[in-house]
């Protein structure tokens, strides 16, 4: 008697198992539930880059602008100039549109002019300092 008791249960615990669970279905969207839903939480906005004034040692000032790890926006000379970065033993070199631009930190640097073909400038560089501060 025992025995199919215990078989029962067996089987109604299996039926039990094999189950399925549903949701009720979410309603559509309305305004008025819409309205009363939080909004998503916003994308955090990009950072402005900074851009920093250097004072060169011919009196002329450059004023550079990072936008990504890759790129350099020099304003010198009355011209603006978008540079890439360029291969250096070291410090950060920015080529472009007839001007190289080789950085030491965020706060020296060093501009010459590119000639036709020129990879490397060969002409002799002007130094420039920033602020100490500068890049922080």
């Amino acid at each position: 008697m025992i025995r199919p008791l215990f078989v029962a249960g067996l089987a109604v615990l299996a039926l039990a198992a094999c189950e399925k669970k549903t949701e009720a279905p979410k309603p559509a969207p309305t305004p008025d539930n819409l309205a009363q839903s939080p909004a998503p939480p916003a994308a955090p906005a990009a950072a402005e880059p900074k851009q920093i004034v250097y004072a060169c040692a011919d009196g002329s000032v450059l004023k550079a602008t990072y936008p990504d790890d890759k790129t350099a926006v020099v304003e010198y000379g009355d011209k603006t100039r978008t540079l890439t970065v360029a291969m250096s033993a070291s410090g950060a070199r920015y080529v472009g549109e007839g001007l190289q631009w080789w950085t030491k930190g965020m706060t020296e640097g060093m501009v010459a002019p590119l000639k036709d073909g020129e990879d490397v400038a060969s002409a002799k560089p002007v130094e420039c300092m920033a602020p100490s501060d500068a890049g922080k």
